[in-house]
C-alpha cells in the first residue's frame, strides 16, 4: 500500500461560495480576453494591434494563474499558503497589464521587445559555484542580425547586465493607473496593502510565513477558521484586481459595457462582507 504526505482539508459553506464566485470570475476574465482579441482583429493601426496583443497575453497569463489558485483552494487546507503567493503573481500581472494599457503603444512595444531581448541575452548562461562553471546554451538561437533583436538591443542595450522591462516601481505603476482612473487605482491599492507583505513572507520562505497558517491553534475548528480567513484574502485580492483591470481595459479599448459587467460582478461578490452602509453605497454605484 502506497503512502504519501498530505495536508488536512476542510469544507465550509462560506468557502464553497467564495470558490464558486472565483470560478465564475475566471470564466468572465477568459471571455473578456476573447472579446479583446476580437477587438484587436478589427483594429487598423499596428500600434493598437500591438497593445491588444500585449494586454491579451497578460490576460491569458492571469487566467492561467487563477486556474492554479482555484486548484489549490478547492478545499481549505495549508495549500492556501501557496495560493496567496500565486495571488500576488495574479495581482502583479493585472497591475502590469493595466500599466501597459495606460502607457499606450510605447509601453506595449517595450514589453514585446523586452521578451526578445531577454530571450537573446539568455541564450548562453554561465554560472560558477564550488569551483565549477556551468554553461547552458540554447540550441535554437536568435541571430544578432534579426531585426527584432536589433531593435531590442537598441532599446535595452547589449553590453551590460540584463535591464528591466520597465524602470517604474509598483508604486509608480499604481500612481499612473490611478491618474488614468481613480477607482482602478483604489482597487489595486487595496490589493497592494492587503496581500503584498504577507505574500513576501511566504515567497521568501520565512518562519513567519508558515507560522501565519499553522498558528498556535490546536483544534480543527480553529484551524479551519484560520485558513478560511486567509482564503477570504485571496478572494478579495483576486476580485479587486479583476475589477481594476476591467475598468482600464474598458476605457482603453472602448469595451466599457462588457467590462462594467465584470466589474459589477466583482463588487457584488464581496457585498456580503462589508458593513450595511458601505454595501448600500456600493449598490448605488453599481445598480443591478
Amino acid at each position: 500500500m502506497s503512502q504519501q504526505v498530505f495536508v488536512e482539508e476542510f469544507e465550509t459553506p462560506k468557502h464553497s461560495e467564495e470558490h464558486e464566485a472565483l470560478q465564475e470570475l475566471s470564466l468572465s476574465l477568459h471571455r473578456a480576453n476573447v472579446a479583446l482579441i476580437l477587438v484587436g482583429a478589427a483594429e487598423t493601426s499596428e500600434e493598437r494591434k500591438q497593445m491588444v496583443r500585449v494586454a491579451s497575453t497578460h490576460l491569458l497569463s492571469g487566467v492561467n494563474t487563477l486556474v492554479s489558485i482555484l486548484s489549490l483552494t478547492e478545499k481549505l487546507s495549508l495549500k492556501v499558503k501557496e495560493a496567496i503567493a500565486l495571488t500576488r503573481v495574479f495581482y502583479e500581472t493585472t497591475l502590469v497589464a493595466a500599466f501597459t494599457c495606460v502607457g499606450g503603444p510605447e509601453c506595449a512595444r517595450r514589453a514585446e521587445l523586452y521578451s526578445v531581448y531577454k530571450t537573446f541575452r539568455n541564450q548562453t548562461q554561465a554560472h560558477q559555484t564550488g569551483g565549477f562553471v556551468l554553461r547552458v546554451s540554447r540550441v535554437a538561437r536568435l541571430s544578432r542580425k534579426d531585426p527584432q533583436v536589433v531593435a531590442a538591443l537598441d532599446m535595452f542595450g547589449g553590453s551590460s547586465g540584463i535591464r528591466p522591462c520597465f524602470v517604474e516601481s509598483r508604486a509608480d505603476m499604481l500612481e499612473q493607473v490611478a491618474a488614468f482612473d481613480a477607482r482602478a487605482g483604489l482597487f489595486f491599492g487595496g490589493v497592494e496593502g492587503m496581500i503584498h507583505d504577507v505574500s513576501s513572507e511566504i515567497i521568501h520562505g520565512s518562519f513567519h510565513g508558515y507560522a501565519l497558517f499553522n498558528s498556535l491553534h490546536n483544534g480543527k475548528r480553529e484551524m479551519a477558521e484560520n485558513l478560511s480567513a486567509h482564503h477570504e484574502m485571496v478572494f478579495f485580492a483576486v476580485s479587486l484586481s479583476i475589477a481594476a483591470l476591467s475598468r482600464v481595459l474598458g476605457l482603453t479599448f472602448d469595451m466599457q459595457v462588457a467590462m462594467r459587467d465584470i466589474e459589477q460582478s466583482c463588487v457584488s461578490s464581496f457585498l456580503p462582507y462589508v458593513p450595511d452602509d458601505t454595501a448600500a453605497q456600493l449598490r448605488a454605484l453599481y445598480p443591478e
